[in-house]
């Protein structure tokens, strides 16, 4: 294991990634825009925006695949197969005529690339010592980001040049690329083991843990509030023509400049003191993509939607980074099946950004453009100040005392 750990270096997982930051920079940028172009109301674009993420919310239901019969690196091949194929079918579908069999072949195509990421990350945990994970961890997040700018820079680049049917095949022999690396990862043979048996009582044992924790559970709670979501980043490229954005300012803005704001955003929450309360930093963190809003509504020009996106998506990079500091705290050290609870935690979170691009897209439709974004900017405003609220009711301190102030008791500890 250790000739392995030594070729498998932690960027490799920065190619590995690839195939899901390129279908998740697809349904963020280029699939709203040209949407948005095809004459498809920006209410019914939050709807499918909305749709099209729900694997995001049962990945825990078929995440335990890649843990079973095959080598994760064939799942992983395989998942990304499926989502390049999934591309191929659903993109020249794209546009107002086949809405419907376009959103749930999207959403079939959701479920594969979901598992890009759950192989991924069973990779990183076997195959790389504590120390090399933590740097693989980085360049995962980096590629998964990266690739959201490249596949977004690309589709929108070529949908301007070509007919949609070819832009699917390019974009899905982009996405199909990084399978040549997963077969060459040295993953060993697995050992024999069964379909899952016992799997759901587990997770359900980890997840009441969580539910008889008062602390644990304000924290879920939290997670599933509708601060923090960064909502509105899928359908500021619906309304960029408000602002009289064209297809090349929605390119450079919400992809090119727009994933290294989302980089640098995360990267930035690494300057807040580890001992402060991860909830009052993710609801603050909430607050600061609040303020970002509030730009967007300064005027209906080219600039203020530029800076106003930029700076909305560096905060939107910042409120990723505090959730999942605080999902790693929720599950705690003391967690015995950690990998699973923390894929629960995440399911959890997508729930919120999933029904706040809805309630986004109803403010959309009943106020316009303004309406969509003091919809999204009332959500961090109402959780920062609840937050706010309950810390000093109960006269909770900033910092904490304790580096593991939440209680990771339950069945896994006992």
């Amino acid at each position: 294991m250790n000739d392995r750990r030594r070729w498998l270096a932690p960027w490799v997982f920065s190619l590995l990634i690839l195939p899901l930051g390129i279908v998740v920079g697809i349904k963020f940028t280029p699939l709203p825009y040209l949407l948005a172009r095809a004459g498809v109301p920006v209410d019914r674009i939050a709807t499918i925006s909305a749709i099209v993420n729900l694997p995001g919310v049962f990945i825990f239901l078929w995440a335990p695949l890649v843990d079973v019969k095959l080598r994760r690196r064939t799942w992983l091949a395989i998942a990304i197969l499926a989502t390049a194929l999934s591309v191929c079918v659903y993109f020249p579908l794209v546009g107002a005529r086949h809405v419907n069999l376009m959103t749930a072949l999207i959403l079939a195509g959701g479920v594969a690339d979901s598992l890009v990421a759950a192989a991924c990350a069973g990779l990183l945990v076997k195959m790389l010592s504590e120390p090399d994970q933590a740097k693989a961890s980085a360049w995962l997040m980096a590629g998964q980001l990266g690739g959201g700018v490249l596949g977004g820079a690309i589709v929108l680049w070529l949908a301007e040049r070509l007919p949609l049917v070819f832009v699917g095949f390019i974009t899905a022999a982009l996405i199909s690329l990084p399978a040549l690396v997963a077969f060459a990862v040295p993953e060993p043979a697995p050992l024999p083991s069964s379909w899952f048996r016992g799997r759901l009582s587990q997770i359900g044992a980890e997840i009441w843990a969580v539910v008889r924790s008062p602390d644990r559970m304000w924290s879920t709670l939290l997670l599933l509030a509708p601060g923090g979501t960064g909502a509105a980043q899928s359908l500021l490229p619906a309304v960029a023509s408000h602002y009289g954005v064209g297809a090349t300012g929605v390119m450079w803005t919400n992809s090119l400049a727009g994933g290294a704001a989302l980089a640098v955003g995360a990267s930035s929450g690494a300057l807040i003191p580890g001992d402060w309360d991860r909830r009052l930093t993710y609801a603050g963190a909430g607050l600061t993509n609040a303020l970002a809003v509030f730009v967007l509504l300064v005027a209906n020009r080219p600039t203020i939607y530029q800076a106003g996106t930029l700076l909305y998506l560096f905060t939107e990079g910042l409120c990723w980074a505090r959730s999942v500091a605080l999902m790693v705290e929720i599950v705690g050290p003391g967690t015995r099946d950690a990998s699973t609870l923390y894929s629960v935690l995440s399911a959890a979170a997508t729930i919120p950004l999933l029904y706040m691009i809805r309630l986004d897209g109803v403010g959309f439709s009943k106020f316009g453009t303004h309406g969509l974004l003091w919809t999204d900017a009332a959500a961090n405003l109402s959780v920062f100040a609840v937050v706010v609220a309950v810390f000093a009711a109960r006269g909770l301190p900033l910092r904490r005392s304790t580096g593991s102030p939440v209680p990771s008791s339950g069945p896994s500890s006992a």
